[in-house]
């Protein structure tokens, strides 16, 4: 509850146009970027910017072929350095929903605070909890156990394993019960 009033008295109090995160953390970093650029006019809406790789951007449809200003509504380098080619601010082509008008305005909306259990309103219905099923029988102390798992701990079963007949290396039976004369 408090923290709802702090927030919105924080970013009243700050004059800028961009939340500060955004602008510190992702805008600021472009901006650093967009030095290495270099860019040319296709039209007045429309420019080729050279970097590592050559991307179009189109300021009228706010697309930049590498899609990072598409997905996250952010800038890319790519933009922020057309935004310095027209003499413009990188801030003026964020999108809407990191404005400081819309972050305000997601805090707008308050929660009441709540009386103390003494201002309840009385209620006459009986609390009745639901009744505690137990099952017939004493209660197990062991877990029930997979009938391939041997009794003792730490020793491996030998569920699986093909066995070999050391006297005549045939699978299926082993040496105990082999019906074959051993040679």
């Amino acid at each position: 509850m408090t923290r709802l009033i702090t927030k919105k008295n924080e970013m009243s109090a700050k004059k800028v146009v961009v939340c500060p995160r955004v602008q510190k953390r992702k805008l600021d970093r472009e901006k650093d970027k967009a030095y290495m650029c270099s860019v040319y006019l296709s039209s007045n809406t429309v420019f080729q910017v050279k970097s590592y790789d050559d991307v179009s951007v189109d300021i009228k449809n706010r697309t930049c072929t590498c899609r990072k200003w598409d997905l996250t509504g952010i800038p890319c380098h790519h933009v922020c350095a057309v935004a310095e080619f027209m003499k413009r601010n990188a801030e003026d082509f964020v999108d809407r929903s990191y404005t400081k008008e819309m972050y305000l305005k997601s805090y707008e909306h308050t929660i009441p605070p709540l009386p103390s259990a003494k201002h309840w309103p009385c209620v006459e219905l009986p609390l009745n909890p639901s009744p505690i099923k137990i099952g017939p029988g004493r209660p197990k102390k062991n877990r029930k156990k997979d009938p391939h798992e041997t009794k003792k701990p730490g020793k491996l079963s030998r569920h699986g394993l093909l066995m070999t007949c050391k006297n005549y290396n045939e699978n299926g039976h082993n040496k105990s019960s082999c019906s074959k004369i051993a040679p």
